[in-house]
């Protein structure tokens, strides 16, 4: 029988292959997600839908909702989504699929997902959205240090989730993704096809998240560039160095500078 979904709250299942997850703010909207998802294969036994209610008031956020839901996910991969998305093109078993390729390719997985950024600052792309249909960018499977939140899948047997203490709607994936890279293991965008009916937009929003990490990341003690979907910032454990750095200018010499001497090394 197909998973109906229910409250996060209320997810009772356990030894699942996919729990699909979503912070919801318009029902209908979410329910024509569903649906489709429920069209393209996903109507399985193995398969659960859970979602957070966020449409009187924001009860949790992306940051804390993403470790809300590993903490209740009984799916060996969790997917994270927009409820804008629509599964339209690819189906379940090409997803499956896809996940077998790369546990093949690379057991030591992490993270996926269909638009991220590279170490480089290109762009890996499997996705119909606003900017275009049908759209494959880079050789995929392609490995990114962030992922666009859209549609992200997370093998939970590698136990990483997102900074407890950094709160918003942006960059969550980017957090993520680092977190992850942090513990050894590795990010990936994938080859499997849908449909995202919005494009991101860059707000006061975003700037407070990213200042939010970049005041979190110092503490860490270590100097690094974040590259993240839409941007890439400096962050070290000096407040000097990070005000400065983070000017365009020299944050770009600073990156050609840092891949010059990996180079050499």
């Amino acid at each position: 029988m197909p998973s109906t979904p229910v409250d996060v709250t209320h997810s009772k299942k356990k030894n699942l292959l996919f729990t699909i997850a979503t912070l919801v703010t318009r029902m209908d909207e979410y329910l024509e997600m569903v649906d489709s998802a429920l069209q393209s294969g996903f109507d399985r036994d193995d398969v659960e839908f859970i979602y957070i209610d966020n449409s009187s008031g924001n009860q949790f956020d992306g940051f804390s909702g993403t470790n809300h839901f590993i903490a209740r996910a009984a799916g060996q991969y969790l997917i994270i989504c927009h409820q804008d998305v629509l599964f339209d093109q690819d189906r379940c078993e090409q997803l499956i699929e896809k996940i077998n390729e790369l546990s093949a390719l690379d057991a030591n997985w992490a993270i996926a997902g269909n638009a991220g950024k590279q170490v480089n600052s290109s762009l890996a792309l499997r996705i119909s959205d606003p900017h275009g249909e049908n759209v494959t960018v880079g050789d995929l499977p392609a490995e990114v240090v962030s992922l666009d939140e859209n549609f992200i899948i997370i093998n939970t047997a590698a136990n990483v989730g997102c900074t407890r203490n950094i709160a918003g709607f942006h960059l969550y994936g980017t957090d993520l993704c680092f977190n992850a890279m942090q513990r050894g293991y590795k990010c990936y965008v994938i080859d499997f096809h849908l449909t995202h009916k919005s494009v991101g937009v860059v707000t006061d929003a975003y700037h407070q998240v990213k200042q939010q990490i970049i005041e979190n990341y110092a503490r860490r003690k270590e100097s690094v560039v974040i590259q993240s979907m839409c941007s890439r910032f400096y962050v070290s454990s000096s407040r000097i160095r990070n005000i400065l750095l983070n000017r365009k200018s020299l944050l770009n010499l600073h990156s050609s500078l840092s891949k010059k001497k990996s180079k050499q090394t």
